[in-house]
């Protein structure tokens, strides 16, 4: 029987890892990375591990994205905007991706702002295990831009031991094709081992003129070897990616799918400005990503560690997008960079945890710099926007964490307390600034048209959780814990569009901004969960009081959408999951969340007036949604057919409108060959949207809509994908 890492079985294999930890202080380096990937499961809010064999068979020949694998977990719920999986949006117990909640190796590599995210920069092949904490978030993790969504974490597939190497190649519908190597070296001389991978990835867009993905990644990682006591990792990604954006339909066209579903940007060029900004080439993406992170541990004794894990990322690129007769050319060039320093000691049946995180990043978020070209001939025509970034992005935060067992009950405790400071914008009047470089046109200003100030914030981040192993089949998990999210840094570029468009009320600016305030929730989680022979069943139950609400807020006196953090909301639920193996060949999987997440308050424009949303459950936000698979074994031959649900979702705040609910079944097969002791073939097969189901997988939805003039993004069609690895 397969066994997927569940809470049981982290939970249960943590005990152990303290029982070791304390009892058998000198064991052999390969067991100790074993154990340190179980110890790190935590009381602390709720936790599920897939690992890389189990991303293989769920997500089979289309292996492009994490989060197919993930998106069957309770509380879950994943959209992919293309067939692909390169554009997706995760949702964790109803909160958005707003502000990212991702990490590789724990640390926050990519901010808010355009470009790929994480998902799309590492290739799968290369994840070892994709990690989803919901609920309270531990201290030493949930760093980044906030972690009020939970927390998506992948940790690298570590360079072999062994000599090995990796050829695929996948092909499927819309001209899909994947290329992909991976040459790992073994251990060198007992000093150290290293892979190289990379890919290429192409595809035509399902609906519509252009491509999406086109796609070239590269990487490489270095490590110790068994024989050192000193611990080391660098890795390091260039992912270069391309892509035409798909265009959204309407509410009336959302609610006519057999006649729009295909809509999509033009095809020719007519001459006219205001037709050509909806050119297919008018509206796309090319970004180039530079990262690199490492890890050295140090131990000082059998029972201290200090570990340093730094990290770098570079985003440099552009997006195109039409609007009205012209082209925004948003010019992108930002650098990211941090790191975090722990101290472990072990002692007893206890471990403890200091630690200190810091990171500098350069906006996106808002825009520093858009030109405004003419959509029929490409053109400069103005500098939308100019901004000075005086200062930086920045996050400072001490953490301390301590874990002890009592017999047959775990407590973890930690603490977090977080500085950030939001850059101070200097935005100019751009009359006479030509088609020059960003760094050209700063040095050509002189009118300033307003200027945003720094702002500090300070956020307390504290959690306590208790696990009580009841038997040793079962255990039951209670935990509290408080997250965050940055402020609605948005709010700048609302700004300078408000500015443009109603002038200068130098007051009222600056109240609005003084009034952004990160978004803190308090979450409670309680936890039974049974696991013995055939069966495991998990249940949870969670409340979460969210203040500081971000999102588009529509002010109906002014007339004026903007970004603010106005609201207040909870969270109540349930989540179910199991599995049951019916037959030796056979395993049943399912998982089922109602969460009812809700205004709490009617929200108040900046003139007093209020929107009835008291009680009302937030937009894009289902109130149930759940999903069934199996995996079943014939003459080596693997069968996982996935049925999933989503229930209905409210457009606006006040619910007056909605979209309708729809059901999703995926398939795959796939078959290992071994051609001999050391050479395997694996053909996989997969088909997603089976019955080739038209709906909507998103829409442009923030907290606070308050009207249905928003884009509605259609989901991928049925998509059929095949792929042949070879593995020495």
């Amino acid at each position: 029987m397969k066994k997927r890492k569940t809470a049981f079985t982290l939970l249960a294999s943590s005990l152990c890892c303290s029982l070791l930890l304390a009892e058998e202080k000198t064991v052999a380096l390969e067991e100790i990375e074993v154990k340190t990937e179980v110890c790190e499961a935590s009381s602390i809010g709720s936790e599920a591990v897939v690992n890389a064999k189990e991303i293989e068979v769920i997500s089979s020949a289309e292996l492009l994205s994490p989060y197919k694998a993930i998106s069957l977990e309770a509380g879950v719920d994943i959209r992919t905007h293309d067939p692909f999986g390169m554009n997706i949006t995760h949702k964790i117990r109803g909160k958005g991706d707003r502000n990212i909640g991702e990490t590789l190796e724990g640390l926050p590599l990519k901010g808010i702002g355009p470009g790929g995210g994480l998902s799309t920069m590492v290739d799968i092949e290369n994840v070892q295990s994709v990690s989803v904490e919901k609920g309270a978030i531990k201290a030493d993790s949930g760093f980044g831009y906030g972690s009020d969504n939970g927390m998506v974490d992948m940790k690298m597939q570590k360079p072999s031991g062994k000599f090995s190497a990796e050829l695929k190649q996948a092909l499927g519908s819309y001209d899909f094709t994947k290329s992909y190597f991976r040459v790992d070296s073994g251990e060198v001389a007992d000093m150290a081992k290293f892979f190289v991978s990379g890919s290429l990835t192409k595809a035509d867009k399902f609906k519509g003129e252009g491509e999406s993905p086109n796609r070239k990644n590269f990487a490489f990682g270095a490590a110790s070897t068994s024989k050192q006591e000193i611990e080391w990792e660098v890795y390091g990604i260039y992912n270069d990616e391309k892509k035409h954006n798909y265009k959204g339909l309407t509410y009336e066209q959302s609610k006519d799918l057999s006649r729009y579903k295909d809509l999509d940007y033009n095809t020719e060029l007519t001459g006219d400005s205001a037709t050509d900004s909806s050119y297919y080439d008018r509206n796309r993406q090319d970004f180039q990503t530079y990262t690199i992170l490492g890890k050295l541990k140090v131990p000082l004794s059998s029972a201290d560690s200090v570990t340093f894990r730094p990290y770098f990322l570079n985003d440099k690129g552009y997006s195109y997008s039409g609007s009205g007769s012209n082209v925004i050319d948003w010019l992108v060039d930002h650098d990211t960079y941090g790191g975090v320093l722990e101290y472990a000691h072990i002692f007893d049946n206890a471990k403890i945890k200091a630690g200190y995180w810091y990171q500098e990043d350069e906006p996106p978020g808002p825009p520093t710099s858009r030109k405004l070209r003419d959509a029929a001939t490409m053109d400069f025509v103005k500098w939308e926007r100019i901004v000075k970034v005086n200062e930086k992005h920045t996050f400072s935060a001490p953490f301390l964490t301590y874990e002890q067992r009592f017999g047959q009950t775990i407590v973890d405790a930690g603490l977090k307390y977080l500085w950030l400071s939001s850059p101070k914008l200097t935005s100019y009047n751009t009359a006479g600034i030509g088609d020059v470089s960003y760094e050209r046109a700063l040095s050509q200003v002189s009118a300033v048209d307003f200027t945003l100030p720094s702002n500090d914030y300070e956020v307390f981040l504290p959690n306590l959780g208790v696990t009580h192993f009841l038997d040793d089949f079962s255990f039951v998990k209670a935990s509290y814990g408080r997250n965050y999210n940055t402020p609605s840094y948005g709010f700048g570029g609302s700004m300078m569009k408000y500015f443009s468009a109603i002038g200068k009320d130098e007051a009222l600016l600056q109240k609005m901004w003084g009034d952004l305030k990160p978004e803190e929730s308090d979450n409670f989680d309680l936890t039974y969960a049974y696991e013995e022979g055939k069966f495991s069943a998990e249940a949870t139950l969670f409340y979460s009081k969210v203040k500081n609400v971000g999102g588009t807020f529509y002010d109906p006196v002014l007339d004026y959408t903007y970004q603010q953090n106005t609201a207040e909301a909870e969270s109540y639920g349930l989540e179910l999951s199991g599995g049951y193996r019916a037959l030796p060949n056979l395993l049943v999987r399912g998982a089922a969340t109602y969460n009812h997440y809700a205004f709490t308050t009617d929200i108040e424009s900046s003139a007093g007036s209020f929107i009835q949303t008291k009680g009302n459950q937030l937009p894009d936000v289902p109130l149930f949604f759940a999903n069934l698979s199996a995996e079943y074994e014939l003459d080596g031959y693997t069968f996982v057919p996935i049925v999933r649900y989503l229930g209905k979702r409210y457009v606006d705040v006040e619910h007056q409108y909605e979209v309708d609910s729809h059901f999703l079944v995926d398939l795959s097969v796939s078959k290992e060959f071994k051609i001999d002791e050391k050479h395997t073939l694996t053909l996989s097969l997969a088909c997603t949207n089976l019955l080739d189901e038209a709906y909507i997988s998103t829409f442009g939805a923030s907290e606070i809509n308050v009207k249905p003039e928003i884009t509605y993004t259609v989901g991928a069609p049925r998509t059929i994908f095949a792929s042949l690895s070879y593995r020495y």
